[in-house]
């Protein structure tokens, strides 16, 4: 961690408990300025390290990943409120994430281009190369930090980039632990660097510095906004992934038992604090009554508590204020004219799982409000075309996914949807790591992910041999 300037703390909290796991010191402006040209150094350094020494360097960092991968696990779920099982499971996949980019950065190859395509150029050989963009920042989501921090660091550093992270002020903790496993692997202290600060100040100093070559953030569409703004006064690329409103549209010739299975496991995930998660549930009125049934059943078998505990299905949101803000949208949806069909009930961080029934289209929920929380609006269509049509009624364009038997039909969705990734027969929560990850509309810019980012994160360079030819 680069030395914090001691002004304010952060207080990282098990929501569960609201025990105080560890204070640490909120990085300053003058920090992140320190860490920037730090890093302008270690770019230089990283960029002349040989790929193949990289690449051993982040493979010693997986093998102490795995081996810590308990101790990381209960962390993570500890000062993230997500179940045990998924904070393990978060560990290994970024442990894939990085392997993978590191496999990756040996197969970044330019071309040889003999020029006597263009008449005048018969002597002339063109050799082209990929080189490193050089001082890359990485902002981090709360919800999935440990991955998002492997797509973000893993892809620059294998590219041969310096990266100053920014880790979520609720849950820094284990993004510090895994900076510290990579120094202790042989990545040099200025090429990765993390800064647990506030976005006001240390944030925002970050996006609009002129030694940013990069900028990869993960977050809301507001914040992305202005830091999209920010990086264009530098011409600093910006990669962005954004808010959503996913849908999951059932058809009337689609599996039902499947389709309820994959809706509640796509928006327990991380207790309903997922970008991608199915946060409206489209579903044909002919067989609306039997999904609502079915959901609302299983739901009712799920158990909400203490995170690290076995047994617990859904465990706190990410602060007391997301909760309330949840309860807060769910009210409001309520006084729009849906029913409350399940649930609906806040104790401190914990969120029920909630079903609400009779929404319709023009209310916020079935339209650009995302939820952040275990909330499942159920919204009624008759024709395949009104589905369509209730699926892209959105500002966002995530992911989604339609469950129905026709495969024409199917086919049709996965070209008429408005989305980065449309599942068939599948729930909304879905990134392989080799993935095109990323969304139309107002859901982002660029796409991340381990056949993709390498390419994001350097830039060409063409070398030309003149009059070698002849």
């Amino acid at each position: 961690m680069t030395q914090a300037t001691v002004n304010k703390v952060i207080e990282v909290r098990n929501m569960a408990t609201m025990e105080i796991i560890e204070t640490i010191p909120a990085a300053t402006v003058e920090d992140a300025k320190r860490a920037l040209e730090n890093a302008r150094e270690g770019a230089k350094v990283w960029a002349a390290t040989p790929t193949y020494k990289r690449v051993e360097i982040l493979e010693n960092f997986v093998k102490s990943l795995r081996e810590n991968n308990e101790e990381l696990g209960k962390l993570l779920s500890a000062e993230n409120g997500k179940i045990l099982a998924q904070g393990l499971g978060e560990i290994e996949v970024a442990a894939k994430i990085f392997t993978e980019f590191a496999q990756e950065s040996k197969r970044l190859f330019g071309q040889t281009i003999p020029l006597d395509i263009q008449e005048g150029l018969e002597s002339d050989l063109m050799i082209t190369k990929r080189e490193p963009l050089g001082v890359i920042v990485g902002i981090l989501p709360f919800n999935f930090p440990v991955e998002l921090f492997a797509q973000k660091a893993g892809a620059a550093l294998a590219a041969g980039n310096a990266i100053v992270v920014k880790p979520p002020e609720d849950d820094p903790l284990t993004i510090i632990k895994l900076v510290e496993l990579l120094h202790n692997a042989g990545v040099p202290k200025n090429v990765i660097q993390v800064l647990p600060g506030y976005g006001e100040d240390v944030g925002a100093y970050l996006t609009s510095s002129p030694l940013v070559d990069a900028i990869s953030f993960t977050g809301s569409t507001e914040t992305g906004t202005s830091i999209y703004q920010s990086g264009a006064k530098n011409l600093s690329r910006v990669f962005l992934e954004l808010g959503a409103n996913d849908a999951l549209m059932v058809c009337e010739d689609g599996d039902i038992e499947m389709a309820v299975d994959h809706a509640i496991d796509g928006r327990l995930l991380a207790n309903g604090q997922v970008c991608c998660a199915n946060k409206r549930l489209i579903v044909q009125s002919s067989v609306y009554e039997e999904f609502k049934t079915k959901l609302i059943e299983k739901l009712s078998q799920k158990k909400v508590g203490n995170q690290l505990e076995e047994g617990t299905d859904v465990g706190p949101l990410v602060n007391v204020e997301a909760a309330i803000h949840v309860e807060e949208q769910i009210k409001h949806t309520v006084n729009q004219g849906a029913k409350l069909a399940f649930g609906g009930k806040r104790n401190e961080a914990f969120m029920e799982p909630t079903v609400l029934t009779n929404v319709t289209k023009d209310m916020d929920i079935a339209k650009d409000m995302e939820v952040f929380g275990p909330v499942f609006p159920i919204i009624s269509f008759e024709t395949f075309e009104e589905g369509i049509e209730l699926v892209n009624n959105t500002i966002y364009g995530l992911n989604s996914s339609i469950f129905t038997s026709d495969m024409n039909k199917a086919i049709q969705a996965g070209n008429r949807i408005q989305a980065g990734i449309v599942s068939l027969n599948g729930g909304t929560c879905y990134r392989p790591v080799c993935s095109a990850f990323g969304g139309y509309k107002k859901s982002g810019i660029g796409r991340e992910g381990t056949n993709y980012t390498l390419e994001e994160l350097t830039q060409i360079k063409s070398i030309v041999l003149r009059g070698v030819m002849n």
